[in-house]
């Protein structure tokens, strides 16, 4: 055969084939019926699915029911919830919304066709059916099963070939579907493993370079330091740290590497977390390790009874290093604002004394009508007061409060007027700048709170008072229109 005429052949047959694959079969397509693989079959009654992504190991996931948490007034019956976990990753947590969005792409997945057995070819290799692209096999609790192999993708329909147990023929389903579904188990896998809930922790122990120190919440939100020793603790703070450890990341999840632990800096970890979750939760207590990378910019972590050592792309020995105090309560006060009835403000320079009380309507300063909006702003500032530090009551002067650089007396609003004094005293170095001693109460702790704080807190009565009306313009006269002497000449 010559040249020509071969290459007359070859492009007979690409166009037939084009016709076949992109006009005819097409065409079928149109008028096929579209069906639902899963008719009606909800979460709950699946027992497993098994996963096999070309190229990534297969992975079964198993369903558990888990009572669905009732809104409160709401009485009717609620439908059990369904978990999922990996078989081959027992304590691996998944991502609840990845793996709803991926169940539900599952149970929704329809096809259509089947396409027409004259283009369909007895060669399953045709349409990538013979190694498939991914292959899903949903068990139904009784033992029902039905498997889904996904095979090529038709480019020009956007649509892949697909065959389904007890189905005759070859079907098609969106590519948008089958994106959905091709998922290996690390993408369904939470990136944050280390996630809990405030209210479900009862106890927390943290070791860091920062010290050991163990927490306890007895009461939802009200967390007390147990040891080195027995003082309040902030919420705030703690929720901060409970948070923190939540947002830890995984970069890469190192299956397997439980035993290598030594290679990952965490035999000995820079900061381990334990912690006690309260009765009816699945996982009672779990220990955190934590380590940094030899680079200090990335890290590793894992906990107890993991499959995994995951890798994090930051340091997160850092936020996570909190002792004492970083954790107990810096507030000096425990009352807002709108609690006070009156504070008595005496200077160490001799400055005449500031009162402000609670009038009818709004407040006095030395018995004048005041600017409320100035008043409000330094009775927040007193009354939300933090301390940056604790030092040890041998470290603090005996002259700290010798002059008082601010003492104020306030009153608590109600029958009993309870009486706080907080003396502010001399002027030291602190950790983030200038700081002063202070106190509540002759017998108070001495904390140390920022110099810029201290001086915010100081009432001045020409400060607190209304400022000069501002001037007004004089208005047009009716009419809109500018006096003669106001026209332009």
């Amino acid at each position: 055969m010559s040249p020509k005429k071969t290459i007359i052949l070859a492009v007979i047959l690409a166009l037939a084939s084009t016709y076949l694959y992109k006009v005819a079969l097409p065409a079928k397509e149109e008028t096929a019926t579209t069906k639902p693989v899963f008719a009606k079959l909800e979460p709950a009654a699946v027992e497993s699915v098994s996963v096999t992504v070309q190229g990534s190991p297969s992975f079964d996931m198993l369903s558990r029911e888990v009572a669905a948490e009732k809104p409160a007034g709401e009485d009717d019956e609620q439908k059990p919830s369904v978990e999922w976990r990996v078989s081959q990753l027992p304590g691996a947590p998944m991502d609840a919304s990845e793996t709803s969005s991926f169940v539900s792409a599952l149970l929704g997945l329809a096809i259509t066709g089947p396409i027409d057995e004259k283009a369909q070819s007895r060669d399953f290799s045709a349409f990538g059916l013979d190694k498939p692209a991914l292959t899903l096999v949903v068990r139904r609790k009784g033992g029902d099963e039905t498997e889904v192999a996904f095979g090529k993708l038709n480019e020009f329909l956007s649509a892949r070939y697909v065959k389904v147990s007890g189905r005759g023929g070859i079907f098609m389903v969106p590519q948008e579907s089958f994106a959905a579904l091709n998922k290996n188990s690390k993408e369904l896998r939470s990136k944050n493993p280390l996630e809990m809930k405030a209210e479900d922790v009862r106890e927390l122990r943290v070791s860091s370079p920062a010290g050991t120190v163990k927490l306890v919440q007895p009461a939802v939100g009200e967390w007390r330091i147990v040891e080195p020793k027995d003082l309040p603790a902030s919420s705030e703070s703690v929720g901060i740290l409970l948070e923190a450890i939540g947002a830890v990341t995984v970069d890469q999840f190192l299956d397997g590497k439980q035993g290598s632990l030594t290679e990952y800096r965490l035999a000995s970890p820079e900061v381990r977390v334990d912690v006690a979750l309260r009765p009816g939760l699945e996982a009672q207590t779990r220990s955190i390790s934590v380590a940094s990378a030899d680079d200090g910019k990335k890290g590793f972590f894992t906990y107890s009874d993991a499959p995994s050592v995951f890798s994090t792309a930051a340091n997160h020995v850092p936020f996570l290093s909190k002792g004492v105090d970083d954790l107990r309560e810096n507030k000096l006060f425990t009352f807002s604002h709108s609690d006070i009835h009156s504070v008595r403000s005496t200077t160490g320079d001799g400055s005449p004394p500031v009162e402000i009380v609670a009038s009818r309507t709004d407040w006095d300063v030395n018995g004048k009508v005041s600017d409320p909006m100035f008043v409000e702003e330094i009775l927040k500032d007193i009354a939300t007061l933090k301390a940056t530090g604790f030092p040890e009551a041998a470290s603090v002067p005996a002259d700290a409060f010798k002059n008082p650089f601010v003492t104020l007396v306030i009153i608590k609003k109600g029958d009993a007027k309870e009486t706080l004094t907080l003396f502010v005293g001399s002027e030291t170095p602190g950790k983030d700048g200038p700081a002063r001693y202070a106190k509540v109460g002759e017998a108070g702790p001495v904390v140390l709170i920022p110099d810029i704080e201290a001086k915010r807190i100081v009432p001045h009565e020409e400060a607190l008072l209304p400022g000069k009306a501002a001037p007004t313009i004089p208005p047009f006269p009716q009419g809109g229109s500018l006096s003669s002497e106001g026209k332009d000449s």
